[in-house]
């Protein structure tokens, strides 16, 4: 397995201090914030490409984000800690070692959930801006690409369908440093199988 860059993960992952996060995108993150926890959608950057998500857990946003994306598919949950990914799920050897190497960053884990009744996928984005969001939420939230289903996951605020901004409850706006969609594996099988080929090269 190769990856462009060292794994930034450590027992729990440590917001740094010193974010570039400015004060209006501090206000513009606890309104977000608000939003998720009252059952609200928001569009957001994140180290891959723009997101739309809702919080983790809340059934109605999340049958709403599936109606406004057209897709019928389970979406990612994203975390900020490795003790919310053990709240989660069933973390096996060769989880912990993908974890381990890849987290923060591109790469979602598909593993058993913690009942072992159905498959989740997971992923720590390199993102502080999300990861906070996630921490103030003390929750973890739906991300999936801020696209309709067949649209290409847009890299750029401005990529974004018009259409889909009038559906959301706010934006958050951002740089995404990869521009690329997330690498998909799914490691309940031995080997994983990679399902989506993205930022992270695997082999």
């Amino acid at each position: 397995m190769k990856t462009p860059e060292k794994s930034k993960l450590t027992e729990e992952v440590k917001i740094s201090k010193n974010s570039s996060i400015n004060p209006s995108t501090t206000r513009d993150l606890e309104k977000a914030v608000q939003i998720l926890r009252s059952g609200g959608l928001v569009i957001f950057p994140t180290d891959t490409v723009y997101g739309i998500g809702c919080k983790a857990g809340d059934d109605i946003a999340i049958a709403k984000l599936k109606r406004i994306k057209g897709s019928l598919q389970k979406f990612p949950i994203l975390i900020s800690s490795m003790a919310r990914a053990y709240s989660l799920a069933k973390m096996s050897p060769q989880v912990l070692k993908l974890a381990s190497h890849f987290w923060p960053g591109a790469l979602t884990i598909i593993l058993w959930d913690k009942n072992a009744k159905e498959k989740i996928g997971l992923r720590m984005p390199d993102s502080n801006l999300i990861r906070l969001i996630i921490e103030k939420l003390n929750s973890p939230i739906i991300g999936t690409s801020a696209n309709f289903h067949g649209q290409k996951p847009p890299k750029t605020f401005k990529e974004i369908d018009k259409k889909l901004i009038k559906k959301v409850d706010f934006i958050l706006k951002g740089r995404c440093k990869l521009g690329v969609e997330s690498t998909v594996i799914d490691a309940t099988f031995s080997p994983p199988r990679i399902i989506r080929r993205g930022a992270i090269q695997l082999q």
